[in-house]
């Protein structure tokens, strides 16, 4: 509790809030009276005698008398209880006093390097909305024999999932050539002339057959998830 005592009265701008021990009766006395002095002020100056008296027998009653104004919580409490309150309620007034101040403060926070992160995944440098890249998709699923859809990236999840579970699938013949193997769907766009899009397109069905493991992948349903 001690520390939460020192961490509000810094807060405060008390003068020794490092040194303040609450088990000190008059250490405590006098940070009771420095809080209404200083921060609270809820009687008139002329009012304050009795909490000024730290050193008075009757002061404990003056305490008690001052909790009972303020319509403290925990005048039934203990002693840590009631100060604690009464830090609070002051750091609430010092706050209400100073608003335009504190809200106009900014810490300064060090700016810290944003990692260069270079993805491994060949998803991550495709552009799934490209002409080059619906087209190629419509070439494969047309050839496998994926049914259609508006969005190509579920045609590409079924795909990758008859080549997962269907290795060797019986292909159709298209110009006089008979796919033998899922590999050949990429040689014919290799032959075609469309290099680059052959080896981006590989590259996809590697990385979405990992990706469609997951076995809430219903191609099917043409969804991917739930």
């Amino acid at each position: 509790m001690s520390n939460i005592f020192k961490l509000k009265l810094s807060a405060l701008g008390h003068p020794n809030p490092d040194s303040f021990n609450c088990d000190d009766e008059k250490e405590y006395r006098s940070v009771v009276l420095w809080l209404e002095d200083q921060k609270i002020r809820h009687y008139k100056i002329e009012e304050r005698e009795g909490l000024r008296n730290i050193d008075s027998d009757d002061w404990q009653k003056a305490y008690d008398t001052y909790q009972k104004d303020l319509v403290s919580p925990v005048v039934n409490g203990t002693l840590n209880e009631q100060l604690n309150w009464l830090l609070s309620y002051a750091v609430r007034l010092e706050f209400a006093d100073n608003v335009t101040k504190y809200k106009e403060v900014k810490l300064d926070q060090p700016k810290q390097a944003v990692p260069n992160v270079v993805s491994s995944n060949p998803l991550d440098n495709l552009n799934f909305d490209s002409p080059a890249f619906k087209a190629g998709v419509e070439r494969v699923c047309t050839l496998v024999g994926v049914g259609p859809h508006p969005d190509p990236k579920f045609r590409l999840a079924a795909l990758a999932k008859i080549l997962k579970t269907t290795p060797h699938p019986d292909p159709p013949k298209t110009d006089a050539i008979l796919i033998n193997q899922p590999i050949d769907v990429l040689n014919l766009l290799f032959i075609q002339d469309i290099r680059e899009l052959q080896t981006k397109i590989n590259e996809a069905l590697v990385a979405v057959q990992s990706i469609t493991a997951d076995p809430r992948t219903d191609t099917k349903l043409g969804k991917v998830g739930r």
